[in-house]
């Protein structure tokens, strides 16, 4: 019985890893040609809510270093732009299993992901010299696919792995509407979809349904160099399976967020967000901070 809780327990886990990821001014444009590299770091805790009695008190704490690059392009005569991500993370898991104070540690690199994104109504593929001459739009709508490949630390004997040993790919759709100069709202709308995992510790396997998640972004430019941003996300379905049995553990978990960002210099800025969970019905009500450093420069023409 522990262990079919336990089991229960990192599927939650490794359902919150795909939950949310607030993303304010997804569809920010630039100009073909760019290139955008940096560094951010991460810091989650908080609860993991089981409504089991064989577990109480389950507390995780997690730190994650992730580097990034992207490019821009044009894409079918559309601004297109392409990133990847590798995380490297460490931190604990505790909790009392039966009465015994059980404590786990992790570290090692997460599965990296890889996106390519583009606008499709709002805005052109142009050069720098044209991107600054541009009229801009109010309304944009835009699209993109992620894939999370199974490249991060995964041992089938071990219960907790920051690897999910399976692939996962996003599909979203975003739109954005300038209220005013200065205003910004924007919406996206996005699903995973996963293959299964067949290593599921010591030989079971873990299957999970489509994960839906909306997300909803005002965002205001104080300047060319500095904006800020108030967010708020929804989670939903995303029911797994072990061995062919449902854990009925649709998602209903709804977070809110808060963003600003400032340009450092004409190529570099700093981002720092923090994010709350507004209500979790099941799995991680997770207080997450992060704070990032990029660096953008763009092709000899």
């Amino acid at each position: 019985m522990k262990q079919l809780i336990l089991i229960l327990f990192c599927s939650l886990i490794s359902l919150n890893i795909y939950a949310q990821d607030l993303e304010p001014r997804f569809l920010s444009s630039v100009p073909t040609s760019t290139n955008f590299t940096g560094i951010v770091y991460g810091y989650s805790s908080g609860d993991i809510l089981l409504n089991a009695q064989e577990i109480e008190g389950l507390k995780a704490s997690l730190n994650t270093l992730a580097a990034f690059y992207g490019r821009s392009f044009k894409l079918f005569n559309k601004p297109g732009k392409f990133d990847v991500v590798v995380p490297y993370s460490f931190g604990n898991l505790n909790a009392l299993v039966s009465g015994v104070d059980s404590t786990v540690n992790k570290n090692g690199f997460g599965d990296i992901s890889f996106r390519v994104s583009m606008i499709l109504v709002g805005d052109r593929a142009l050069s720098l010299k044209e991107f600054a001459k541009r009229e801009k739009k109010k309304f944009k709508l835009g699209t993109a696919f992620k894939i999370k490949a199974p490249l991060g630390r995964y041992d089938e004997t071990k219960l907790i792995n920051l690897g999910a040993n399976r692939w996962g790919f996003q599909l979203k759709v975003a739109s954005s509407y300038a209220v005013t100069k200065r205003l910004i709202l924007e919406l996206h709308i996005d699903s995973w979809f996963f293959t299964e995992n067949s290593s599921y510790f010591n030989g079971n396997t873990l299957k999970q349904k489509p994960l839906l998640s909306t997300q909803l972004h005002v965002i205001y430019l104080f300047g060319s160099k500095f904006w800020a941003s108030a967010s708020v996300g929804q989670v939903a379905w995303g029911e797994t399976s072990i061995n062919g049995i449902a854990k009925n553990n649709n998602q209903k978990n709804s977070k809110y967020g808060a963003s600003i960002s400032y340009k450092v210099g004409k190529k570099s800025s700093l981002k720092a967000s923090i994010t709350n969970g507004l209500y979790t019905g099941r799995g991680a009500d997770f207080t997450s901070a992060l704070i990032g450093y990029s660096f953008v420069w763009f092709d000899k023409m």
